[in-house]
């Protein structure tokens, strides 16, 4: 992958970080964070929501989503993930608490039209994370899947057309083992190890946290 296509393909995605509060619970102190990803995708709101919503249509590109996909029902999701659907305005904004291993976190992904047809994707995950966590791993532990995510949204829908330079990868599991995705990886760590620093975070434990994300490979 050359540089190009790095900063095309990452660049694809606009991210903002807040640390909102700390708090406790139990004895243990924590820090609520929230990571906003952003991104431009060449389809209508219209043609983005079943794949955000419909189960068929989201094994094709995110994995296997089962439970009851509408307002008030509860879900699980790839990698043990489990939630609730809080709220749904078709096709505009979709509600929802997602757990893994902990307390719900709240979700809200936002559809935009765009004077131009396109859409605007706006993903909104805030979580409360354990301080020396955070310290440790910086925000790359939760905004890696949601990269993920979006890179694997916008290979199925060829989403990114018009603002990548090159094909975009579809990341399977094999490639997330190869040489371009630890490229990616190495960028993403960057960008976000960028946006801590600008919501406050000393640069040495802002560093640390991006070498800690880039440290764990993609697809072990």
């Amino acid at each position: 992958m050359t540089v190009t296509e790095s900063l095309s393909v990452v660049g694809a995605v606009r991210r903002e970080l807040e640390i909102d509060e700390r708090t406790s619970h139990e004895g243990h102190p924590l820090v609520r964070v929230v990571l906003t990803l952003t991104t431009n995708l060449d389809l209508s709101p219209a043609q983005v929501w079943p794949l955000l919503t419909r189960p068929g249509e989201l094994a094709r590109w995110f994995g296997s989503v089962t439970g009851e996909l509408r307002e008030g029902g509860r879900f699980e999701a790839p990698g043990g993930v489990h939630g609730r659907i809080i709220e749904v305005e078709e096709p505009h904004r979709l509600a929802l608490s997602w757990a893994l291993a902990g307390g719900e976190d709240p979700l809200l992904i936002r559809l935009d039209p765009e004077d131009d047809g396109t859409t605007l994707l706006r993903l909104r995950h805030t979580a409360l994370v354990d301080v020396d966590e955070f310290e440790r791993t910086g925000p790359g532990a939760i905004a890696i899947g949601w990269e993920l995510a979006l890179l694997a949204l916008a290979s199925e829908t060829d989403g990114w057309r018009s603002s990548c330079l090159n094909a975009v990868p579809t990341p399977t599991r094999e490639w997330q083992r190869g040489p371009q995705a630890a490229a990616y990886l190495r960028a993403w760590s960057v960008r976000w190890a960028a946006e801590a620093i600008a919501a406050g975070v000393d640069e040495g434990t802002a560093r640390r946290g991006e070498a800690a994300t880039a440290g764990n490979p993609l697809g072990s």
